[in-house]
């Protein structure tokens, strides 16, 4: 997706070094970015295995020095079970598809995007990155920043906002549609 072509830059940015999650991996377009930034390590995950099966051939068109792995798994039922696990990483990518269809089921939406923001901020190293995203158009910007500060408190962390984005420029959004601002994307350090 182009929409996300910027953001994915800022993620390469952020990557040198790291171990890096990404959840809803689709065709690994973040785990390419990562990589390309000097990720040391990238779990892609993803619950379709032809998007997992795309993702390692995208890795494999842009070669690095990381390594990459990818996991089949519905990260709406794993998440909660990771979160209680040991295992930590410096960056978690969290870029889930759109939760609501209909402005009926934005409340609904708004309560997995705290869960899964806050299951995914138990997964990041203290001083790590949590990469989360929303391309819900019924879930406004602002709607989206109290949910992932509500998340926080529920994890009991601290959160930094170190960029706060949406669409690209080539994606303009009309005064009259406010519905078309549909991606939000934070990039956060986790303390």
């Amino acid at each position: 997706f182009l929409d996300q072509r910027e953001n994915r830059q800022l993620v390469r940015r952020f990557s040198a070094g790291r171990r890096v999650l990404n959840l809803f991996a689709y065709n690994g377009g973040f785990s390419v970015y990562a990589l390309a930034g000097g990720a040391k390590a990238v779990v892609s995950v993803d619950i379709a295995k032809p998007a997992l099966e795309a993702a390692e051939r995208n890795v494999t068109l842009n070669p690095s020095d990381g390594e990459h792995s990818v996991l089949a798994a519905d990260i709406f039922d794993a998440l909660p079970r990771w979160a209680q696990q040991e295992q930590r990483y410096d960056m978690v990518v969290l870029d889930p598809p759109s939760l609501a269809n209909s402005s009926a089921q934005r409340r609904r939406a708004q309560r997995a995007y705290m869960r899964l923001n806050r299951d995914a901020m138990h997964l990041v190293e203290r001083g790590g990155l949590l990469v989360t995203s929303s391309c819900t158009a019924q879930v406004a910007p602002e709607q989206f920043r109290e949910v992932v500060a509500e998340a926080a408190r529920a994890a009991g962390v601290r959160v930094q906002v170190l960029a706060e984005q949406g669409h690209a420029l080539d994606h303009p959004v009309p005064l009259a549609f406010p519905e078309g601002r549909y991606l939000k994307f934070m990039l956060l350090r986790v303390l």
